[in-house]
């Protein structure tokens, strides 16, 4: 476009295809998502720094989230014991039937108490598992903040980020 003078006030490009504005829309979103993924993690390392400004700060919240856990498994053990000491009994009892078929009552009381210890050892293998997802977590996002407090920027060590959209440790959405 020309001024009334004759001047150059701007040059307008070639109007583009629909390919080109497709591509061009998809480098747009893809530049946008980017952008805000490096926002989310400046954020999500700000919130990890004020919350855990030391590392004893994490220890203690890593002590906590396994205590849970812990009492968790100390119950589950208690439960199997007690229901191994119900067991007996009925154990002793089955043996007065050993070539006869068992009482209904006696069957009954015995498989209860095996589906009883069983979904107790499935408590205790979900239990273990949890245990060990909180070691693992706790240990990666002290990886990520002792090179924090070591001076890296917030959102400068990539997006391999191991904690979840929400933490259930503290509740905060990161």
């Amino acid at each position: 476009m020309l001024n009334s003078d004759g001047s150059l006030q701007r040059i307008h490009p070639p109007s583009l295809t629909a390919e080109e504005r497709a591509a061009r829309e998809a480098a747009e979103r893809r530049a946008q998502a980017e952008r805000t993924a490096q926002l989310d993690a400046i954020r999500r390392d700000r919130n990890l720094i004020n919350r855990f400004p030391n590392e004893a700060a994490h220890r203690k919240a890593r002590e906590a989230s396994l205590d849970t856990v812990r009492v968790a498994i100390r119950n589950t053990e208690m439960r199997l014991q007690r229901l191994a000491a119900e067991r007996k009994p009925l154990d002793a009892e089955a043996e007065f039937y050993r070539d006869r078929p068992l009482p209904g009552l006696l069957k009954q009381q015995l498989d209860a108490n095996e589906a009883a210890a069983e979904a107790q050892r499935a408590a205790a293998q979900t239990q273990a598992a949890e245990l060990e997802r909180i070691n693992r977590l706790y240990d990666a996002e002290l990886d990520r903040l002792r090179r924090l407090w070591a001076g890296a920027p917030a959102g400068s060590l990539g997006g391999a980020q191991t904690l979840p959209a929400s933490d259930t440790r503290t509740g905060v959405k990161n």
